[in-house]
């Protein structure tokens, strides 16, 4: 039950105040890498300026998990080379601190001085609002919280799926 994207194809969710956090929310999907420089799942507008939360894979083999409000933003990121497996990676952000997630084990916690926010930007899966990172790769279990989950619940939930996305 994969979102199979071939790099010309994306979802969208439209904006809802159900999708705008002001104190912790988290991010989560399962992602088969074979490819980079690709947007997962965010509220992000490059153009506009405006940013608020998104993961992300670039080029340099780096996820990233961006959290913010209006024009500023902050991140935190772990280095994973693309080579096709499924991996699990998380963004969390309780309104003080960042922390990434990857196959259930946290990285390098990132101190968040930038507030979350809200907007009127779409969710969007599988692209950015430029349409430059389209995704080619599968995207599974693509979720958003409204607070910061705990390492626990991390670790559970990626011990929920790996059976799925690993064997």
């Amino acid at each position: 039950g994969a979102l199979n994207l071939d790099g010309n194809s994306w979802a969208e969710v439209h904006d809802n105040a159900s999708l705008d956090f002001s104190s912790g929310m988290t991010l989560e999907a399962w992602i088969k890498l074979e490819n980079t420089n690709q947007a997962i799942i965010g509220k992000w507008n490059f153009a506009g300026n405006k940013k608020e939360y998104l993961l992300f894979y670039n080029s340099t083999n780096v996820l990233q998990a961006f959290f913010g409000n209006g024009s500023s933003y902050q991140f935190t990121s772990t280095s994973y080379t693309a080579d096709g497996s499924w991996v699990h990676f998380v963004g969390t952000s309780d309104g003080s601190t960042i922390t990434p997630y990857v196959n259930g084990v946290a990285g390098t916690t990132t101190a968040q001085t930038t507030p979350l926010g809200a907007s009127d930007i779409p969710v969007r899966i599988g692209v950015d609002d430029t349409g430059n990172s389209l995704s080619p790769n599968q995207i599974a279990q693509p979720r958003i919280y409204n607070r910061a989950l705990t390492a626990a619940e991390v670790q559970k939930n990626y011990n929920a799926g790996k059976n799925i996305y690993t064997n």
